[in-house]
């Protein structure tokens, strides 16, 4: 994760904008197991870090307060709507889904239909992206 989003988020977080919750290595192996892929490092910083999540209402999805996995939860539900397997849900933002693609580490916007484009080429940008979205929409 870069100093700037670091830097956003210390600017501007409110109590209660993150779960900070406790995930170890072995947690994460475990959800990679359930999801049978493999979580890109970017995310898996952001969830050791941050937890569950974002600043000025966006809002990432990780490991919630009581060690549920929101992002494995969210993921399994919407691979029963024909979610490519290889996705991690990320955020809902109603008409469509931003995912991470495993295989690649970009982040794609899905939708129910099928509808797939390819919105960002890391965790990082789309991290970044949508927290300065959120900002300049306050």
């Amino acid at each position: 994760m870069n100093d700037t989003i670091r830097n956003l988020i210390a600017q501007y977080e409110e109590p209660g904008d993150f779960t900070y919750a406790k995930v170890t290595d072995i947690e994460l192996e475990l959800a990679e197991k359930e999801l049978n892929l493999s979580l890109p490092a970017e995310y898996v910083e952001f969830l050791k870090t941050y937890g569950h999540g974002g600043i000025c209402g966006c809002c990432t999805d990780g490991i919630g307060l009581d060690g549920s996995y929101i992002f494995v939860e969210n993921t399994l539900e919407y691979r029963s709507e024909d979610l490519p397997n290889n996705y991690i849900v990320i955020e809902n933002a109603d008409e469509w889904l931003y995912c991470i693609d495993a295989n690649t580490g970009k982040v794609i916007s899905w939708d129910m239909g099928g509808f797939i484009k390819e919105e960002y080429d890391s965790f990082d940008e789309y991290l970044l992206d949508r927290m300065n979205d959120a900002i300049e929409n306050m």
